[in-house]
């Protein structure tokens, strides 16, 4: 009798502890990624709101400011000026990487051989492993005005007289940047949409062909409408990139010919860096985290709005 009451006092023992560990098993599974981004993330992201009011070396506090850093910034020509580029380099890139990515991967869904829409998947998403800054340094011989690619090419296609220092020129540098990684089917965005699109239920394209759809009304109709909450997922992602972008300035521009490509992210590396101006840099990116939220919160809460995940 006390052999069976100790059997079922050590299942009931193992059933708890099992029933304990399924419980909390995700926690202990998340911990390391929410430990890595408490501490590089969220951390110095609010120590950057503190020490945006504040007139901060890198190293000590020489005095609390209040909202002088920020004053300074929005009467700042230079900072405005690259709020202004900000909005056009964004703008524009989330245009064109939404609108190839989403060609692009329309034109692998068409394929109906598996190992063809394979063989074009890798050939897509291979650029995600070269480094940026290889791309950027390829990308600035190409726009170079002594020799580059796109010169030699205006000049043997007999369009010398459109060659010009495509970086060094007021006129064109910013759009130039802007225009790096044609044809801006981005490796990510790309993936989002043939997933996506292969998830269209089989159902909805069935009754698309009894309806006599063709290939360009099926996809106005029925692929774009159902891909709305990828897109804006994408979208989100392009425009905190290119709040956040820096790589253009540090790499190829310097934020010139003048201010013509200055951005936030290049000012606040100039102030940190440069002029040791830590706390103008911390209003800087305080700034840019704000634009990015208020915008995030926004079209997040539109994508809620009557979008439909395919899958669902």
């Amino acid at each position: 009798m006390k052999a069976v009451t100790n059997h079922e006092a050590a299942k009931a023992t193992k059933t708890s502890l099992n029933s304990l560990l399924h419980r909390h098993l995700p926690w202990v599974l998340l911990s390391p990624i929410l430990l890595h981004l408490l501490i590089f993330r969220y951390i110095p992201t609010l120590y950057a709101f503190f020490y945006s009011f504040t007139d901060w070396d890198g190293i000590r506090i020489r005095r609390f400011l209040g909202l002088r850093n920020f004053t300074d910034l929005f009467s700042d020509y230079v900072f405005l000026e690259g709020l202004k580029n900000m909005a056009i380099y964004t703008s524009i890139r989330v245009i064109l990487i939404l609108s190839f990515a989403f060609i692009a991967a329309e034109m692998v869904i068409s394929f109906k051989n598996a190992n063809i829409r394979t063989f074009w998947k890798i050939v897509f998403v291979i650029p995600m492993i070269v480094p940026l800054a290889v791309n950027y340094l390829l990308w600035g011989f190409i726009l170079s005005p002594q020799g580059g690619m796109l010169n030699s090419l205006l000049e043997v296609i007999g369009l010398a007289e459109m060659a010009r220092p495509w970086l060094g020129t007021s006129a064109t540098a910013l759009l130039s940047i802007t225009f790096i990684q044609f044809p801006f089917v981005s490796g990510l965005a790309f993936l989002v949409f043939v997933s996506a699109l292969e998830g269209i239920p089989a159902d909805v394209i069935d009754a698309c062909k009894v309806e006599g759809c063709g290939r360009l009304r099926r996809i106005i109709a029925v692929d774009f409408p159902m891909l709305r909450g990828s897109m804006i997922f994408v979208g989100v992602l392009v425009t905190l990139q290119g709040i956040q972008t820096v790589e253009p300035q540090l790499i190829l521009t310097k934020g010139g010919p003048g201010i013509a490509t200055e951005s936030p992210g290049w000012f606040v590396y100039r102030a940190a860096f440069q002029y040791g101006e830590f706390g103008l840099a911390a209003a800087a990116g305080v700034v840019m985290v704000l634009v990015g939220l208020v915008f995030s919160f926004y079209v997040v809460r539109a994508r809620y709005k009557g979008a439909y995940d395919v899958g669902q």
